[in-house]
């Protein structure tokens, strides 16, 4: 086998067109940005929506492709036209980022399984037969399979076990302005809704697993008028409902955030008293990684994924102990000084290090290599030395 010179990724990157970039997309834009590959690897992204925003990777050298397909919108471009464009485009590899992946596959193909919520879901008929049936065959048949951390990699084996073979586990890592020296400026978005009081955080959406009614059983038991409650991830909607089924008593008291852009994050997360978080399930968990990076306490529970982010600057307490979240709480409130100087800054930091786009985007490659190898083919020149089979 004589190696290619160049390597020629495709990405299915719906992750990445669309108005708000959030965890999937996070991922597959910080992996890619930190590949230090040469000129010679190019990337080829996919998505499904034309007529949507597309946030390219910065500084990586790639071709986008948006387009929709006839039929149901999300699977007859992933089982169809997604393989179709690939071979149509020549990739060299396709990688499925976000769970599914096709059946065909012209093309060596990896895919990224980020957690196994999808079958934890009642199901039926074709939406049973595509979960449990399609997607299991088509997994079968990748060339290499990703997941983001060992609880995941467990879930996956106890249903799959024989996949045992291709299975990479590759962690998240925390993005670089979280890892700024220094203090963070509060953000515009919470001073003009709470003015400059102080507050606690909780992130997490509205999703029932994430737990936002926990966080306001918390709150409401502090019993505290010096704080605020601030709530991050809940899209335009779901604001407007959870604003109308708010008890009186906690008017004034608790406020929903718009969408904040990631650049202002840290600074949100920094000058939080404390970040409540707390979710059921996770395949990741990025809050828990970002808000100790900055310095800042963050209470979840020893569950699934988290298990793995247990650093410094964690609370870990049982899910259903709601004493023991409050008295945490006043706990750290009473002992807070300020933004990152609750004493757990540099620690938090250097924990948080571990945890390396860089590192990941070089494990991605070395996943990419041992695919094209199972799939027959010479690994192109720019992966052949520098990046060993995992």
């Amino acid at each position: 086998m004589t190696a290619k010179k160049d390597f020629f990724v495709g990405v299915d990157a719906r992750c990445l067109n669309t108005d708000h970039l959030r965890g999937m997309g996070k991922y597959v834009a910080e992996f890619i940005c930190h590949v230090d590959a040469p000129a010679s690897m190019r990337w080829q992204f996919f998505g499904d929506r034309p007529e949507s925003q597309f946030h390219a990777p910065a500084g990586v050298s790639a071709s986008t492709e948006l387009f929709d397909f006839r039929g149901h919108r999300f699977h007859a471009w992933e089982q169809i036209g997604l393989p179709l464009r690939a071979r149509r485009r020549q990739v060299d590899l396709l990688h499925c980022t976000a769970t599914s992946l096709p059946f065909w596959q012209p093309v060596p193909t990896v895919v990224t399984i980020h957690d196994m919520l999808p079958w934890r879901s009642p199901l039926n008929g074709y939406a049973y037969w595509y979960r449990h049936h399609l997607l299991p065959s088509a997994y079968r048949r990748a060339a290499a399979i990703i997941t983001i951390s060992e609880s995941s990699r467990r879930d996956i084996l106890d249903m799959w076990p024989w996949l045992a073979e291709k299975l990479h586990v590759i962690p998240h890592g925390v993005s670089d302005i979280y890892l700024d020296a220094g203090e963070f400026p509060r953000p515009d978005s919470v001073t003009a809704i709470i003015g400059n009081a102080r507050y606690l955080l909780y992130v997490g959406g509205a999703i029932e697993r994430k737990r936002f009614g926990w966080a306001l059983r918390v709150y409401e038991a502090l019993e505290t008028t010096e704080h605020k409650l601030l709530v991050c991830g809940f899209g335009e909607a779901e604001r407007r409902a959870a604003m109308a089924t708010l008890a009186p008593r906690l008017a004034g008291r608790v406020s929903f955030l718009p969408f904040v852009p990631e650049r202002y994050m840290p600074g949100l997360y920094q000058h939080a008293e404390l970040i409540l978080y707390p979710t059921l399930f996770e395949g990741f968990g990025f809050p828990a990684l970002e808000a100790q990076a900055v310095g800042t306490p963050v209470l979840f529970s020893d569950l699934s994924s988290l298990s793995e982010l247990k650093g410094p600057g964690a609370e870990v307490l049982p899910a259903d102990n709601l004493d023991a979240w409050v008295e945490t709480c006043r706990r750290i409130l009473s002992h807070r000084l300020g933004p990152g100087r609750g004493g757990g800054m540099g620690y938090g930091r250097a924990w948080a290090r571990r945890f390396s786009w860089k590192e990941s985007a070089d494990r991605h490659l070395r996943v990419y290599r041992s695919a094209v190898r199972r799939a027959g083919q010479a690994p192109p020149a720019c992966l052949d030395d520098e990046w060993p089979d995992p």
